[in-house]
């Protein structure tokens, strides 16, 4: 399995640098899974680009519908939440960031994250062979 947080799923929405390694995710995994925050988190971010214009507002209406088929696993944030909580304190991560390392850990799966901070923490917590850091 392998887990992919917001950052991720709005590369899969959006023209972006590492859209293209991005992309590449669903067809060389047949398990992908997300915390169900990383869709708000990419709906958001999708959001902050659309007032910039970099995003037509159908585009950002879509983007819930396009990206959630994507996964295979969409796991609930507070089954996770007491872990995530201890994780973003000791690695100082944001907690969206933290419960995709929490779910990546719970299920014993791999991480692809644009993130480098949750990416280094990340691994010190699966180990490097886990941890996926997407560029361009």
């Amino acid at each position: 399995m392998l887990v992919v947080d917001g950052s991720v799923l709005l590369a899969w929405a959006v023209q972006a640098p590492a859209s293209a390694a991005a992309a590449a995710l669903p067809e060389e995994e047949t398990e992908l899974a997300a915390p169900q925050s990383a869709l708000v988190e990419a709906v958001e971010g999708a959001r902050r680009l659309a007032r910039l214009g970099h995003v037509s507002g159908e585009d950002l209406a879509r983007l819930p519908g396009l990206l959630a088929p994507l996964l295979t696993i969409l796991a609930a944030d507070a089954s996770l939440m007491p872990q995530a909580a201890r994780l973003a304190e000791e690695h100082e991560l944001a907690l969206p960031a933290a419960l995709a390392l929490a779910l990546a850990q719970v299920r014993q799966g791999r991480l692809a994250t644009l993130d480098a901070k949750l990416a280094q923490a990340a691994e010190q917590v699966l180990g490097a062979e886990r941890v996926r850091l997407l560029r361009a």
